[in-house]
């Protein structure tokens, strides 16, 4: 397995989640970014798996077929399923005017679940030496 290759996944997994957070902070919120942030998070830590275990990664955007994939060698991975079906209306329809509403307090919602993701991803991997961020 390439370590660095499994890094820059992490990086891009980790990176959305703390722009996701720094969103969060703005006093005037864009919900649907925030929302979605947290969505490709949740993706890019799903795919991070895949490359870990050498496998094909597909250019899809559905975080529960991502999620049975990874699931059939790391089987804890199926026990997100809540917060991954909870993040899946942003991965791509929440990018389009009119395609999916969203109210104050979603934003709050979908960290929470991409920050779940993230924590059990986190220990998946053991956290390559240099990654994690405090």
């Amino acid at each position: 397995m390439d370590e660095a290759g499994l890094i820059e996944w992490l990086r891009f997994a980790r990176d959305d989640l703390e722009v996701a957070g720094m969103l969060l902070t703005m006093h005037s919120r864009k919900i649907e970014i925030i929302c979605y942030h947290c969505a490709q998070s949740a993706e890019k830590y799903l795919k991070a798996a895949l490359f870990f275990d050498e496998l094909p990664i597909p250019r899809i955007h559905n975080l529960l077929t991502l999620a049975d994939i990874v699931g059939g060698r790391h089987p804890e991975v199926l026990e997100m399923g809540r917060s991954l079906a909870d993040l899946q209306p942003y991965a791509v329809v929440v990018r389009y005017p009119l395609e999916l509403s969203v109210a104050a307090g979603d934003e709050e919602l979908a960290f929470n679940a991409a920050s779940r993701i993230a924590e059990r991803m986190e220990v998946l991997f053991g956290a390559p030496r240099g990654t994690r961020r405090s």
